[in-house]
């Protein structure tokens, strides 16, 4: 089983307020369409955000974990391949929590790389008509606290594979989307053959 999960609105570290935030319906949207594949919305906290994906991953017992991220300020669909153990924000999130410097998970390995094929991923987007491409770092705000959080539970082999894709705006995130279920449904069927 997949867990997909998005966000809530939030102000970026550029002081845009945003009143939605379309990976909270992508995420809803392709889990409501995917066979296999659970969608959650986290909250934009770093205090709540652990809990809260914690308990979904407590809940559903996934094998696969995907976040999205809304990247109102990127132009690419990025597929990350490093998570680092560092929580900073130049602007306070949801709580008004603005870490400087803290580690996620203390005593951690400073970097985690997802175990995403991600040059098959952006295959499957392209088939879709969708230009991903590998970006190497997530930041240090809430989308690298989950993807950390992520990869750290496959560490520990809660899980088989934690990704994290952040997604710029878009006209139309139709297309994404279905690239997006297809992606989903290529890792399920890795793990356990065709439906």
């Amino acid at each position: 089983m997949v867990l997909l999960t998005g966000f809530e609105p939030f102000t970026t570290g550029r002081g845009l307020s945003l009143s939605h935030n379309p990976t909270a319906d992508i995420a809803l949207s392709v889990a409501s369409e995917t066979a296999g594949v659970t969608g959650a919305v986290l909250p934009v906290s770093y205090a709540k955000t652990p809990v809260a994906l914690s308990s979904l991953f407590e809940t559903h017992r996934p094998r696969i974990w995907v976040g999205l991220g809304y990247a109102p300020h990127r132009e690419t669909l990025d597929i990350e391949q490093i998570a680092v153990n560092v929580a900073h924000a130049n602007r306070g999130d949801n709580d008004g929590a603005c870490p400087q410097r803290e580690v996620i998970v203390a005593g951690g390995p400073v970097a985690y790389e997802t175990g995403l094929d991600i040059s098959a991923a952006v295959a499957r987007f392209k088939d879709h008509g969708v230009v991903a491409q590998p970006a190497f770092h997530a930041g240090t705000f809430m989308c690298n606290q989950v993807f950390y959080l992520g990869c750290h539970r496959r560490a520990q082999g809660a899980i088989d594979l934690a990704a994290f894709i952040h997604v710029p705006p878009m006209d139309d995130f139709g297309p994404f989307s279905r690239g997006l279920a297809a992606v989903l449904t290529d890792l399920m069927e890795a793990q356990h053959g065709p439906a």
